[in-house]
């Protein structure tokens, strides 16, 4: 029988930056990693049917993808696309956590001007501890317009609501009772619980959002980007190493891509351009993978929407004969709070 432990809410006692579980499952020293991006399905229009969601999402983790990034599309917008796994973003990854073992899960990416920071703070925290500290938060302006006025908020101010929410968010998840004092609320004798299980919370920002690069690298622990053609975004990773380092220096912050993928039965189908990605085979998406791999994309974050196969069936391929190439990182090991 297990031997009950106490969990540290309060943080007293956070464990070392240096051990924390979802960066290290995420990433490695020595080359890229693959994550996967809810849903994990090909679909028309905007909404998924979500058939089998969590299965297919176990599926991903046993066949060794590194992380799983949970969309947050507060609301339908027919015209721009889709609207992610439909879920609340903190419900969906609450029960995720419970779902999986190893597999990092992230954010990708929290609206923060939409969101008060305090409620961000706590549900981001409370998934941390639940997950044993696989939690990696990714944050964004927003980028739906309708959104903004349905939430009260000026959509031009996003860019300043975005840094003063991440400053409140970083203040009262990295301090004791920390005085908060901005055009958000003012916090004095008083604290959020929980605090994260270790120093901070791994915060990724997504794009640029109306920030400074050099901002960026320094309120950030990562990158999330889009796909671009691959001499335009070295010079973004170059651009990036210099603000921050490389692999295995002090100072290291990964670099992420995000890109469609549409896998061909037929592993030697030649590329076809898509929407943000590629439709082609087994065979010379190994070769692009490299090539991303090459200019120092620490993570490639696939999502499946264009996909005209069973995801099911790309998922068990992708396990077979491509994740071999691009293992996930060592997990570290590190309890989940259980009931």
């Amino acid at each position: 029988m297990d031997t009950p432990t106490s969990v540290d809410v309060v943080g007293a006692a956070p464990r070392p930056w240096s051990e924390h579980p979802g960066l290290a499952a995420a990433f490695r020293p020595d080359g890229m990693t693959i994550g996967v991006i809810t849903p994990l399905e090909g679909f028309d229009g905007p909404v998924p049917g979500l058939e089998n969601h969590a299965g297919l999402i176990q599926d991903a983790e046993k066949a060794g993808f590194a992380t799983v990034w949970v969309r947050d599309v507060p609301l339908l917008d027919p015209s721009f696309g889709d609207t992610g796994q439909v879920f609340d973003t903190w419900a969906y990854l609450g029960y995720l956590a419970a779902k999986t073992e190893r597999i990092s899960l992230g954010t990708s990416s929290v609206v923060l001007p939409l969101r008060h920071p305090l409620d961000t703070a706590k549900a981001a925290s409370s998934i941390d501890h639940l997950s044993g500290g696989r939690l990696l938060l990714g944050v964004a302006t927003g980028d739906r317009a309708v959104e903004f006025p349905a939430y009260g908020v000026d959509h031009e101010s996003r860019g300043e609501r975005f840094r003063e929410s991440l400053s409140v968010l970083r203040q009262v998840t990295e301090n004791r009772f920390p005085e908060v004092a901005s055009s958000l609320g003012a916090m004095r004798g008083t604290d959020l619980l929980p605090k994260p299980t270790h120093s901070r919370l791994p915060v990724f920002m997504t794009g640029r959002g109306r920030q400074e690069l050099e901002w960026i690298a320094q309120n950030a622990d990562g990158w999330l980007f889009y796909t671009l053609p691959p001499e335009q975004q070295e010079l973004n990773i170059q651009q990036w190493r210099r603000l921050t380092a490389h692999r295995g220096e002090a100072g290291y912050k990964p670099f992420n891509q995000a890109t469609y993928i549409d896998l061909s039965e037929n592993p030697k189908a030649m590329p076809r351009a898509i929407h943000q990605g590629l439709s082609l085979g087994r065979e010379p998406l190994l070769k692009f993978l490299k090539a991303w791999e090459s200019i120092g994309i620490d993570q490639l974050m696939i999502n499946f929407k264009h996909s005209r196969r069973p995801v099911a069936d790309v998922i068990q391929e992708f396990g077979e004969y491509i994740l071999p190439h691009f293992p996930a990182g060592t997990p570290v090991t590190a309890a989940k709070v259980s009931a």
